[in-house]
């Protein structure tokens, strides 16, 4: 059998010593793949790295002075990249044993049209629950995980074309990185959206991308951002989905209306509901400074535009986020629910399936919140099949809305 050989970017501050080892071991010892591991450390200022070199010698470390932040670090380490794909993976990510030569699989057979694929990337703390399988943009420009939330139960387990990838855990070509081609990660954004960007950009040149479902990964989502502050993060968010917007956006007209509400929307909470003052100022602040710059980038990536948005909006067709992104746990059980199972009739056509579908819609219209409904084990049976993690999240949503008991 051929080894495959390609590279990793692993882009690390702060990690927690055991977390980043992890990472780190299961892209070494991943089946049937030599990989060039190439360590991003942003000025951690600890020793966890000196402990990983001690016990990892072959990874190669790049050490910045400052934290230049994701987009920073990722362009510096693909610069000691030679292979022909190279693997970007956050530290709060763990390969399966045989997930990158699956992904190597699908990206050699996907042709050169294919900029990446994105694997089935799994709560590591929420069984059977999906944290992306590709990204999705709806036309409001709130990009968001494909499938996030929701249960497992196969119905994403078709390979499929996808908005983009979840930079978290995804297999591109090196050589879209040039910058004749799609380009290096815009610095603009210091956290967040990078992946979205990139994906946008390299869908309007005519790139597409594909799901390697066979292809699994376990992340403890924003496992190390969760640690910073809620502000922090609130305003790095509003931010960038302004800057993306304007940058890559086709429609003059959407990408104004898209600023105006969302600045709308900043200034209501400032003013009104007295949240967040600094940082929604700051984020108006920031973004109107941004501008003359996002203009000309916007003008530049307009030239090499050859798809239009409405054919990438189409992506985002049924998509829906269930969850928390301040409690990082799934929400909207019901739902989340119906929108799995909705998605698995599409898939399999199987009568099983919709009849769990036709009895969950009716859960939800027949009793609303706050309604006393005891839901029996035949009863479970019809709405869960054979899958915990259904009948986990049936009574989450018990509990959560309060509709009765289950006997």
């Amino acid at each position: 059998m051929t080894v495959k050989s390609v590279a990793c970017i692993v882009v690390n501050y702060r990690s927690p010593y055991e977390m980043l080892r992890q990472c780190l071991e299961s892209v070494a010892t991943s089946a049937d793949v030599d990989c060039n591991i190439i360590l991003v450390d942003n000025c951690s200022g600890d020793d966890v790295i000196d402990r990983l070199q001690a016990g990892m010698p072959g990874v190669n470390v790049i050490a910045l002075g400052d934290n230049a932040g994701f987009a920073a670090a990722v362009n510096l380490g693909m610069t000691a990249v030679k292979e022909k794909f190279v693997l970007f993976l956050n530290p709060d990510a763990v390969l399966t044993d045989t997930a990158l030569s699956l992904m190597v699989d699908a990206l050699e057979a996907a042709g050169d049209s294919c900029a990446g694929v994105a694997p089935k990337m799994m709560s590591s703390v929420n069984e059977s629950v999906i944290d992306a399988i590709g990204t999705v943009m709806p036309p409001d420009g709130a990009s968001f995980n494909r499938g996030i939330g929701q249960c497992d139960l196969g119905q994403y387990d078709r390979q499929e074309e996808v908005f983009g990838t979840c930079f978290g855990a995804t297999l591109l070509r090196a050589k879209l990185f040039q910058p004749d081609r799609v380009g290096p990660l815009y610095e603009g954004y210091f956290l967040y959206f990078e992946d979205s960007d990139w994906c946008m950009r390299a869908r309007s040149q005519g790139y597409r991308f594909l799901t390697a479902p066979d292809s699994l990964v376990y992340h403890l989502h924003s496992g190390i951002t969760r640690y910073e502050s809620l502000s922090f993060k609130y305003r790095l968010i509003e931010l960038n989905t302004l800057k993306i917007v304007v940058r890559t956006f086709e429609s003059p007209l959407r990408a104004a209306k898209i600023v105006f509400a969302r600045c709308v929307r900043l200034l209501a909470r400032t003013f009104i509901r007295r949240k967040f003052i600094h940082e929604n100022l700051s984020s108006i602040l920031s973004f109107v400074k941004a501008m003359p710059g996002l203009l000309r980038e916007r003008r530049a990536l307009k030239r090499r535009r050859v798809a239009s948005d409405r054919e990438i909006f189409e992506f985002a067709a049924g998509e829906y986020a269930f969850f928390d992104t301040v409690n990082y746990q799934p929400e909207r059980f019901l739902d989340s629910l119906i929108s799995s199972f909705q998605h698995l009739w599409d898939l399999n056509q199987d009568p099983t399936t919709r009849q769990i579908l036709n009895n969950l819609q009716n859960l939800r219209d027949k009793y609303p919140a706050g309604a006393n409904v005891t839901i029996d084990e035949s009863m479970l049976e019809q709405l869960a099949g054979d899958s915990d993690c259904v009948r986990n999240f049936l009574r989450q949503h018990i509990a959560t809305n309060q509709i009765g008991p289950f006997d």
